[in-house]
């Protein structure tokens, strides 16, 4: 039988490298089955001598170094400059071609606040809660994505209020009758009253709510963009939490 070429296991790592050798027909023990090879028919795997792999390794890295250096990046642009009326424009596109690469049928009205601030509501007929999420996260969510856009991800010189049909406004009754009603059970109890995860749009609603009860104070709690937020008597103990 004519010798044939075999190519071997390949092994990973640095210390293996695959080795070509010429090997005759594998040799069947006696309890070997017809055409099965036994681990001992492979090719040898040869460790790869390590002097030669940090050699290789070395002149590689001076290889890298010896490159010309890379040009500066440019630097980032100043931040978008736009008047009122372009505001209100670049909103309303933004808003409406991202509804409908969503693939929702809405209907979006600007009303401008300042120079700088606009509210955007999004009407929709169906869908809603696919929009606003349970919470409002999804709601939070698109309207970060929306300001980035339309900031044109440098700064946040102007800022968009997103609204979902009434979802917000709705949101921020429930926010304030809960602060009012978190104000009266630490009065009665003597002790905080802890909220939900909050964002800090959400958060702002119940400091500003009890911004003029001297009888509580409020406090963020926790780390990140999403906060719990407590309301206490006012001679509870200090915390080390900043207000926002």
């Amino acid at each position: 039988m004519t010798p044939r070429e075999v190519m071997p296991v390949m092994e990973t790592g640095d210390d293996f490298a695959p080795v070509h050798d010429e090997v005759g027909p594998p040799e069947l023990s006696g309890d070997s089955e017809p055409g099965l090879y036994q681990a001992s028919d492979r090719s040898e795997v040869v460790p790869r001598r390590r002097g030669v792999d940090s050699e290789r390794r070395r002149d590689s890295r001076e290889s890298r170094e010896s490159r010309e250096p890379r040009e500066p990046r440019e630097p980032r642009g100043e931040e978008v400059s736009m008047s009122a009326e372009q505001l209100q424009a670049t909103t309303r596109q933004v808003t409406e071609d991202l509804m409908r690469a969503m693939g929702f049928d809405a209907t979006v009205t600007i009303t401008p606040e300042d120079d700088e601030k606009v509210n955007v509501t999004v009407q929709v007929s169906e869908g809603e809660d696919l929009l606003t999420g349970r919470k409002g996260e999804t709601r939070q969510a698109l309207q970060h994505l929306i300001n980035r856009m339309v900031n044109r991800g440098e700064g946040s010189r102007y800022h968009v209020q997103l609204e979902i049909n009434d979802f917000w406004a709705q949101r921020e009754k429930e926010l304030e009758g809960q602060a009012r009603q978190m104000a009266d059970d630490a009065v009665s109890s003597g002790n905080e009253q802890v909220t939900d995860y909050l964002n800090a749009q959400e958060r702002r609603i119940i400091h500003v709510t009890l911004r003029e009860d001297t009888r509580v104070r409020t406090y963020a709690i926790g780390d990140g963009m999403i906060k719990r937020l407590a309301v206490a008597p006012a001679q509870f103990a200090e915390t080390t939490e900043p207000l926002e």
